[in-house]
């Protein structure tokens, strides 16, 4: 297993790959609008098992472009990095 894709085919199987920056800006934006952390990783989670679903399927991996369902670091990772940009949110407000 790689830490980092490099290349589009390595995107599920990596655990960080470029979607994980969109997870960082999905909780970033959570956390600016104030959005209680529980409800943002609760929707985050939620994506993530409607992901795997949809990726274990021929018309998912077309739809996500993808060839296999995210790897579990992968998920982990993008549900932390959920988090952190969340927190990098609230600590903004802060200021």
């Amino acid at each position: 297993m790689k830490f980092l894709a490099a290349r589009k085919a390595e995107q599920n199987l990596a655990a960080v790959d470029p979607w994980t920056a969109v997870h960082v800006a999905a909780g970033l934006a959570a956390g600016l609008m104030e959005i209680r952390l529980r409800w943002a990783f609760a929707a985050s989670v939620a994506y993530e098992i409607v992901e795997q679903v949809a990726e274990r399927r021929a018309w998912g991996q077309r739809l996500f472009e993808v060839h296999a369902p995210e790897s579990g670091p992968n998920v982990v990772v993008d549900l932390i990095a959920l988090v952190a940009g969340h927190r990098l949110g609230r600590l903004w407000n802060r200021t």
